[in-house]
């Protein structure tokens, strides 16, 4: 299979430009460096046969700085460095050095700092003691505070879309023993889960199957979820070839479409039954793509005379078009005819091959005609192999072998993704399978399959599923607004044309939230600033090593904004309650 092609069975790989990453690590375990000897300075008051003291005394550091070198000398001494007081400074690489054989030294001493988080310059000392004669000298270390360009300001009178949800698919008898169970549902969707809401089932043609995701369908409906549901093929006699793919074009027989409407209804009607409502349905998921396995083709024009005639018969909302990519042929014929824009609800697209920086994704006729627009679908599970033997990604230039690591997914794969769709007024995104290794829980171990894709224990929550949650938590019900980057964080880049944030804002009912990623290697303290006092703040991150942990911030003195320091290569989320 070429990587550049999308699979021909339900595992559907994705192909993406990725953009090398050069991965920078601050250490720990800080050191006494770059030591020489010096000539002995004047005025030590020792005759010149013992000093210790600092090259300058004084150093400022940055607000964002975490540490800062100082200089120090000393001679035929031991020395000690310590703080005065309690204050920013943390500690320093080593707080005590020398020996009465140096003579005439240079080096430097790495002091340890907390993040600034306030409005004005702070101050502390640092003292350096010569341990032969007991003389003290000091040094003041000034932190200055943000500058006026770190900030985000928002503005919640420029409005852009309502949020509706996030969520993926439940998964069906394709993914075999790995099955949703009903506590893997309540970490999904339940009050303690991780926030998803809406959740996607397959409309299968042999209604014996129709039973088989009620248990865990129910579940997720007592926890409020939207239910839709998409049909692969209709049943293979109503097609124009009894069989149940496309590979050849199969299609819908026209004389067909009021029978294949009440399969829809029907099933629509037993989940009914079972006390379940489903939302929405599709008419055909990806009628535009020819498989081996279920699928049924449709061209605009077919699909435009299905909707036309028949998408007021199914028994609820109806959406459309579901096609691999984001092709608006598809449904521009359904929004363009009065009666067609009348009789579906939802305009649904899946996104394999879709690239937003060098497509068109924004779709302002359907918000002229007040329809929704959601990914119903799309996946991403690249593995690539540095082998020699392998020709397609043996010149692999990143570090990681499979995408569904922590990195690529904040960088340039799933998290990228949402804030693209979010930014271009897309109203829900759907993902593929929910409980799958490059999906949002870990499932078993396949022993067909190779060891290493199983990052995750089954039915654990995957890093994946942390950073849908930052979304599904802080954007679905409410409205996206307007985010200006202030020149620093808009102009920065992680790598060449890519930049370092991506942030989007929402409104809700008195509050306002954000989602921000730093694909940046380095952490950046930032101002979030609002019209309106904040009676309250809530910040959470997730990281390489943490999961929606709760961050700390600083509220200024007017209450119109919030400072806080950004961890390198994360997701953080806040939520201002006015």
């Amino acid at each position: 299979m070429k990587r550049y092609q999308k699979s021909k069975n339900p595992e559907k790989p994705f192909t993406r430009l990725l953009f090398p990453v050069i991965s920078l690590a601050f250490s720990g375990l800080l050191t006494l460096i770059s030591c020489t000897k010096e000539k002995s300075p004047a005025g030590t008051g020792t005759g010149g046969k013992s000093y210790a003291s600092f090259i300058t005394n004084t150093v400022t550091a940055k607000a964002d700085q975490d540490s800062i070198s100082v200089g120090i000398r000393w001679s035929a001494t031991n020395w000690t460095v310590t703080t005065r007081g309690d204050g920013f400074i943390t500690g320093f690489s080593r707080n005590s050095g020398g020996s009465a054989e140096d003579q005439s030294i240079a080096g430097s001493v790495y002091v340890r700092l907390k993040a600034h988080l306030g409005e004005q310059p702070r101050q502390q000392d640092i003292v350096i003691k010569d341990m032969t004669t007991g003389r003290e000298e000091k040094m003041v270390l000034t932190q200055t505070p943000l500058s006026g360009n770190d900030k985000i300001t928002i503005n919640p009178s420029v409005k852009y879309q309502k949020v509706t949800g996030f969520g993926g698919m439940i998964n069906p008898t394709w993914t075999g023993n790995t099955q949703l169970s009903v506590q893997d549902i309540d970490k999904l969707y339940g009050p303690e889960g991780i926030g998803l809401n809406i959740g996607r089932l397959m409309l299968y043609p042999n209604t014996a199957s129709w039973s088989r995701e009620v248990a865990v369908a129910k579940r997720a409906k007592q926890h409020g979820a939207i239910l839709f549901a998409s049909p692969w093929t209709p049943p293979t006699h109503l097609k124009s070839s009894n069989t149940n793919g496309n590979q050849n074009g199969e299609y819908l027989l026209p004389e067909n479409y009021a029978a294949f409407a009440t399969h829809i209804k029907s099933y629509v009607d037993f989940y009914k039954a079972e006390g379940i409502a489903i939302e929405a349905v599709s008419v055909q998921n990806e009628p535009d793509y020819k498989v081996g396995y279920d699928g049924c083709s449709y061209s605009p024009e077919q699909m435009r005379d299905f909707v036309k005639g028949h998408g007021r018969s199914v028994g609820t909302k109806l959406m459309a078009s579901e096609t691999v990519q984001f092709r608006k042929d598809y449904t521009d014929i359904l929004l363009n005819d009065p009666q067609a824009a009348n009789n579906f609800d939802i305009v649904a697209t899946h996104l394999y091959g879709f690239n937003f920086r060098t497509m068109v994704s924004n779709y302002p006729l359907a918000k002229q005609h007040n329809k929704e627009v959601w990914v119903t679908e799309h996946l991403f599970n690249e593995e690539f192999d540095k082998l020699a033997a392998n020709s397609e990604s043996r010149n692999w230039p990143f570090t990681w072998k499979y995408d569904w690591e922590w990195l690529p997914s904040l960088k340039t794969t799933l998290a990228e993704e949402l804030h693209d769709c979010m930014n271009n007024n897309f109203n829900a995104y759907v993902y593929w399978y929910l409980k799958r290794y490059y999906g949002f829980m870990g499932e078993d171990k396949d022993a067909n399959n190779p060891a290493g894709w199983y990052i995750y224990p089954n039915g654990e929550i995957t890093k994946r599923g942390y950073i849908i949650s930052h979304y599904a938590k802080y954007a679905t019900g409410r409205t996206r607004i307007e985010a200006s980057l202030g020149s620093n964080i808009a102009s920065a880049q992680y790598t060449t044309g890519q930049p370092s944030f991506l942030v989007t804002a929402y409104e809700g009912n008195n509050d306002i939230s954000l989602v921000l990623i730093n694909r940046a290697t380095s952490a950046k303290i930032l101002d979030i600033v609002v019209p309106a006092a904040i009676n309250s703040v809530t910040a959470v991150e997730t990281t390489s090593s943490k999961n929606m942990i709760s961050l700390d911030n600083s509220l200024s003195s007017d209450k119109k904004s919030v400072r806080v320091r950004i961890s390198p290569e994360s997701i953080t989320s806040f939520k201002l309650s006015l």
